[in-house]
């Protein structure tokens, strides 16, 4: 685990502007309208896509359980938060 917190601290991950500025912008719309789920979601989304970003940088291919675990992992909390939201709130 420490070897993993050593490269986390070491590894730039370059997140590009224009994804921040989009991120603000949807966040900043959905507080407006009071969408929070849908704001919580997109907050999610964008997380995992740098997170993504992060393992593609920094293994570079090198471990594809890791990849495919993220992905599987991050489609299942997505799959999960997105029924959780549809579900009445009563």
């Amino acid at each position: 685990m420490s070897e993993f917190l050593e490269i986390a601290k070491q590894t730039p991950v370059p997140i590009p502007t224009l994804e921040i500025l989009a991120l603000l912008i949807i966040l900043s719309i959905s507080l407006v309208f009071k969408a929070t789920r849908v704001g919580l979601l997109v907050s999610y989304l964008f997380v995992f896509r740098w997170g993504w970003l992060f393992i593609q940088e920094t293994f570079r291919g090198q471990n594809e359980t890791l990849l495919v675990s993220y992905l599987a992992f991050g489609v299942l909390v997505t799959a999960l938060s997105v029924v959780m939201m549809l579900r009445s709130t009563d």
